[in-house]
């Protein structure tokens, strides 16, 4: 497994993206501004204003 830098065009490529843990090194709107659906585990995304629409709350 590596690691990559998380990109608009990656995230624009995934049919949905998992948040699984919060950290604070990880922009969530940039995240939820380019994926096409965000299951958010964590509520990371509360405070995203694109989140209402693409953001799935498990």
């Amino acid at each position: 497994m590596k690691s990559r830098k998380i990109t608009p065009k990656m995230l624009a490529g995934f049919d949905a993206v998992l948040i699984a843990t919060d950290h604070s090194d990880y922009d969530y709107q940039m995240i939820t501004d380019n994926a096409q659906l965000v299951i958010d585990t964590r509520n990371s995304c509360d405070k995203c204003k694109s989140a209402k629409k693409k953001v799935w709350k498990a």
